[in-house]
């Protein structure tokens, strides 16, 4: 049985503006609960909404960096449903006239470069939230009527693993536009993947309903719920053939803490939703101002600035992409550069030793503290031979890491001078080949791992400081001694 895993995704992105979408209303997560709310999120009556122009500028960018075709004139609709944190009874939000259709995300799979399709991009605003406890359930307001945009893709992921990226890509483009967190945990980026599955049978191709699964809240847990599904129609077909394909399509929860899907209704269509034009709204025209506005606001993208990085520095693929992953840590690379260091060293610093302190510390490279023109002469002194490498990653770094110091100034201080004194090291290399004459054995018998002990040896006696060149040149010719 042939599989084909087919899966689109919807994400709705909390905008990053100072008010709500259609009132002047602050946008502030974690406040204390209705202490955010206008008559206008609170749908009193006589309370008309007016549109959020910096929401409209910020959506106007994501759908210019996509590549989508931007509406000529676009308009709000109202989408009827209830429920207790929809307070109006409906949401504003755009129906027959997006901003945006069409245009692409590439995404960086096992097998390279990828395109997913955009379907569409619209603007709409946010519900409340429920908060259920044991005996009752609350509703807080604030959250209703924050910017939202709804990004809707072809289904043109083909694995749990290229849906990941896919949202990892939608990340990294808001971080480098600066029009969203994309964090999920806080609720500001909340996806629903529609997932269903080509069967290839004997009679022919036969396609499972398209199903949404909602209420995912990060992206491993995305990549579970999408796996799970996939498991599910595979068991259905087999209990039910051909006949899965004539099933209604199907809301779906995940539960996290037994990895599992769950039906929790009928998928809704269009015609559910009785939407008809916002009337206390006018459409809204996107002229040539709005849309070269728009268009400043959109810096080098992700991966047009991985291309460079690889054709300019000559960094491989690895470095460009996480490198590139976030815009601060890419300025920062190249200003490790600008200040006088070759690329592939400021990278592996970057990308390694950084990565891992970052890691530790919670937070980012560029958040370390370390200035670029520092990390720079840092890295000099080691590619010049001044301190070595293993000398400056345990002992210099951490005292970068504590104060912004001057390295060089810090191998004098702290005597880190490498020694390339050659007559001193030879005799550190014989007294370790006296000291380990199995290793000497082993080496002249071609295994080469026994090398350690000699180096090891030499460096304790030099308190890492001798040249492991100059160590390896003295070893090769007492090797090549009778």
């Amino acid at each position: 049985m042939k599989v084909k895993t087919l899966v689109g995704m919807e994400v709705h992105l909390q905008l990053r503006t100072k008010s709500k979408m259609f009132c002047r209303c602050a946008v502030r997560y974690g406040a204390p609960s209705n202490t955010l709310t206008c008559p206008v999120c609170l749908a009193l009556p006589g309370a008309l909404p007016v549109p959020n122009r910096d929401a409209m500028l910020m959506a106007l960018s994501l759908a210019t960096a996509l590549g989508c075709e931007i509406a000529q004139q676009t308009k709000f609709d109202r989408k009827n449903y209830f429920y207790a944190d929809l307070p109006k009874g409906y949401q504003i939000s755009q129906f027959d006239r997006p901003l945006g259709t069409g245009g692409k995300l590439e995404i960086v799979t096992e097998k390279g470069v990828k395109s997913v399709r955009i379907r569409r991009l619209h603007i709409e605003e946010d519900v409340g939230k429920s908060v259920h406890g044991k005996d009752v359930s609350r509703v807080d307001i604030n959250r209703a009527g924050t910017p939202l945009v709804e990004i809707v893709t072809e289904p043109d992921m083909n694995s749990p693993e290229e849906a990941r990226a896919y949202l990892n890509a939608l990340r990294t483009l808001v971080h480098y536009l600066d029009i969203s967190d994309g964090n999920m945990q806080e609720g500001n980026l909340r996806c629903e993947p529609n997932v269903n599955i080509h069967i290839k049978t004997d009679d022919g191709i036969v396609k499972t309903p398209v199903n949404e699964i909602k209420n995912i809240n990060s992206v491993r847990h995305v990549e579970k719920a999408i796996r799970q599904e996939v498991d599910n129609h595979v068991q259905a077909f087999r209990e039910r053939g051909a006949a899965i394909a004539d099933e209604p399509r199907c809301t779906l929860g995940y539960d996290d803490k037994n990895d599992r899907v769950f039906v929790m209704r009928h998928k809704e269509e269009a015609h559910d939703y009785r939407y008809f034009p916002e009337p206390d709204i006018p459409p809204i025209h996107i002229g040539a101002a709005w849309r070269s506005e728009a268009g400043d606001r959109v810096p080098e993208l992700p991966w047009t600035k991985r291309e460079r990085f690889a054709a300019s520095y000559g960094l491989n693929d690895y470095d460009a992409n996480a490198l590139c992953r976030e815009r601060p840590l890419a300025e920062y690379f190249e200003a490790v550069v600008k200040a006088g260091c070759a690329a592939k060293p400021a990278a592996n610093w970057i990308v390694g030793d950084l990565g891992r302190h970052a890691n530790v510390a919670n937070t980012t490279v560029d958040a370390l503290g370390i200035a670029p023109h520092r990390l720079a002469g840092l890295i000099r002194l080691v590619e010049e031979g001044t301190v070595a490498r293993q000398t400056a990653v345990k002992q210099l770094l951490p005292r970068l890491l504590e104060a912004d110091s001057d390295p060089a100034a810090l191998v004098e201080e702290l005597g880190l001078a490498q020694v390339d004194d050659v007559e001193l090291i030879e005799r550190e290399v014989r007294a370790a080949a006296e000291a380990h004459p199995q290793a000497i054995a082993d080496l002249r018998a071609g295994k080469n791992k026994a090398i350690g002990a000699i180096i090891g040896f030499v460096k304790k006696q030099t308190k890492g400081k001798a040249n492991p060149k100059i160590i390896q040149d003295v070893l090769k010719r007492i090797l090549e001694e009778s």
